[in-house]
């Protein structure tokens, strides 16, 4: 019989408003479903063997529920919900960010979506830079169907399936050296990414550290403190730039660079969650243009966010 496993959440904890808060949720190996207001996600067993899930929520602060697709040990069990906690942010506290953005606490709007692990964050962050929207769901994809070959891949499948594979089978370009690069450090014990995730760290320690990795800029370096909870940093590109022009009728300047420390000086009054201050206005413009994100199409709307389709 297939297990069926219970995870407490928070009072105020929503699955979709959990799962709809990041592009990440539109990601190959998960699938939001808007009609039934469910999450699919391929999760891993302790030996890292797939586990076909689909997480549910009665009602908002109800306990979610895990249907697995086979019987799991005890072991297995926590492992998946390890996998749960730490992809919708359940243990996160979010009570000093609704005291400084009482909108957002209104909205519901806190935890954004992101992996069952730093590997797994990584790669997408690094699949999402100086690239398209669409091309990076494909790219996506085409790791979980190639390497994954149905999961996320592990940092051992990445390893051994090689930079060359990567950039003909997976079509991530320039990209493979350093996503081989990662899944070889990890797989070898060089990189230990339990390091990133130690709640002591600070933002500048873990912000460094990750800078150190091959191919990881300023903007990928803050994209993952985000991912790892350390909201203080700003992680901006193009995007930063279209949106704070137009939400604050601002002239974008030729060189938008000049408008960093603007833009840090704004959101950082509501530091340490300046990043989550400048998603909620993001992702609000995001459901003015295409509707609530729970109700997005996963195949249409996975691919809607492209320059031409954001021009104001």
């Amino acid at each position: 019989m297939a297990s069926r496993l219970t995870l407490r959440v928070p009072a105020d904890f929503r699955l979709f408003k959990a799962v709809c808060s990041y592009g990440h949720f539109l990601l190959a190996p998960s699938r939001w479903d808007r009609d039934k207001q469910q999450l699919f996600r391929v999760l891993r067993d302790t030996r890292q063997r797939k586990v076909h899930s689909r997480i549910t929520q009665p009602d908002k602060g109800k306990p979610l529920v895990i249907h697995c697709d086979r019987t799991l040990n005890r072991e297995d069990q926590q492992h998946i919900k390890r996998q749960t906690i730490r992809m919708l942010r359940i243990d996160e506290d979010v009570s000093p960010w609704y005291k400084l953005h009482r909108t957002a606490k209104r909205r519901g709007f806190s935890r954004l979506f992101r992996g069952t692990d730093l590997f797994e964050d990584i790669v997408k962050t690094i699949t999402s830079c100086n690239v398209t929207w669409p091309n990076t769901v494909n790219m996506s994809r085409l790791l979980v169907e190639h390497v994954g070959h149905g999961g996320f891949p592990t940092p051992e499948q990445v390893a051994d399936f090689g930079e060359q594979r990567l950039k003909d089978r997976c079509k991530v370009g320039y990209r493979a050296g350093r996503i081989a690069q990662l899944g070889r450090d990890v797989a070898d014990g060089t990189l230990d990414l339990s390091w990133f995730e130690h709640g002591d760290r600070t933002s500048d320690e873990v912000y460094d550290a990750l800078l150190k990795l091959n191919g990881i800029g300023p903007y990928a370096a803050a994209n993952v403190c985000m991912l790892l909870g350390y909201y203080d940093r700003m992680a901006i590109d193009t995007e930063t730039y279209r949106h704070y022009c137009k939400h604050h009728n601002v002239k974008r300047p030729k060189d938008p660079s000049k408008l960093h420390k603007r833009i840090e000086k704004h959101y950082g009054q509501y530091d340490p969650y300046a990043f989550l201050a400048y998603w909620f206005e993001l992702w609000r413009g995001y459901e003015k243009r295409f509707g609530p994100s729970e109700k997005w199409d996963h195949e249409k709307d996975a691919k809607q966010f492209t320059a031409a389709a954001m021009k104001d």
